[in-house]
């Protein structure tokens, strides 16, 4: 099901103020599509997609005024109470868009009163372990995580009390450079104007002059010259028998990104390395590297550190490592 992409879509079609109604069928279809996503669940206990993707399409349809069933609803309750939403950050991402669902459904009165306030008992949950998780360095969850705990901290109202949202804020600020794809500079621009997906629900769209005007961008500076990345591939037991499967010196452009260095790496004689990607809103994903393949239903996923032990905070097509820096792909367990 491509839930998550049609319910992206349809908040961003609901913020343009559309003059006609085109998002009729394409609501219909965001309504079926979270119903077989939910045919998962009968052999994983999960959405076909993810919980993220589920939350989002929920949240579409609040934001288009259309009633959800009390059973969608339940099932990201049951989800948020069993600790199911997720691993790391990515953690952080979902149980900021179900909250987010939740205020709305609440907000809007989608939903009778009991369930009305269980909902807001859960974003206001949500709220608090969002403050709870931040980083000594601001950041909760990571980077991009980050303007997903900032909206919900707006929409609940907790930006006004939690004193981890003024440390979040100015950590975006320092770190804007990050946010170089349509997806993620579309999650911190509300934020930055201190506006949450949910404010979409309640414009007032009305006719407005046509007074954008296109910018003369310049091209990004090429770097000249080269750099050296070590490219190490981890793994440990039970998964393989040896930690290390993968230590090359991987020689490539000065401003290669971490994207840059795995085609580089693949394309070296001899052609031992090799990976697979997957599309998302925020990026190219890692999910394959020698053959082996991270699964959500074997509850692992491939982690990208910097040596000798330090997360990255960005994407494969965003990190741009530094000239003998070391890279760690390592397969992990969430």
């Amino acid at each position: 099901p491509h839930t998550g992409q049609l319910a992206l879509y349809l908040l961003g079609l609901r913020a343009t103020c559309p003059p006609a109604s085109p998002q009729r069928s394409l609501v219909t279809w965001l309504k079926y599509y979270l119903e077989e996503d939910w045919t998962g669940s009968r052999r994983h206990g999960h959405p076909l997609t993810n919980y993220y993707q589920y939350g989002l399409g929920v949240l579409a349809l609040c934001v288009h005024h259309k009633r959800v069933r009390e059973e969608v609803i339940q099932r990201l309750l049951t989800a948020q109470h069993h600790g199911r939403l997720g691993h790391g950050g990515n953690a952080v991402d979902t149980e900021a868009v179900v909250a987010l669902a939740f205020t709305c459904l609440e907000r809007r009165r989608l939903v009778g009163t009991r369930l009305a306030a269980e909902l807001k008992a859960a974003a206001h949950g949500a709220s608090s372990s969002m403050a709870e998780a931040q980083g000594p360095d601001g950041i909760i969850g990571n980077i991009y995580s980050t303007p997903w705990a900032l909206q919900v901290f707006l929409a609940t109202g907790a930006c006004q009390t939690e004193p981890a949202f003024g440390r979040a804020v100015a950590v975006l600020l320092e770190n804007l450079e990050a946010f170089g794809t349509a997806a993620t500079m579309a999650q911190v621009l509300p934020v930055l104007h201190g506006r949450s997906y949910l404010d979409i629900a309640s414009m007032h769209c009305r006719e407005e002059p046509d007074t954008l005007t296109p910018m003369d961008i310049e091209p990004p500076t090429e770097v000249p010259g080269n750099k050296m990345v070590q490219l190490v591939v981890e793994c440990p037991l039970p998964w393989c028998y040896e930690l290390r499967l993968y230590d090359r010196l991987v020689p490539v452009p000065a401003a290669a990104s971490l994207l840059d260095v795995l085609r580089a790496a693949a394309a070296l004689e001899p052609r031992n390395f090799r990976f697979h990607t997957q599309d998302t809103p925020q990026g190219p994903f890692l999910t394959q590297v020698l053959g082996l393949e991270a699964r959500q239903e074997k509850r692992n996923y491939w982690q990208l550190l910097t040596a000798p032990n330090t997360p990255l905070q960005m994407g494969i097509a965003e990190y741009r490592p530094q000239d003998g820096e070391t890279l760690i792909l390592r397969l992990s367990e969430w």
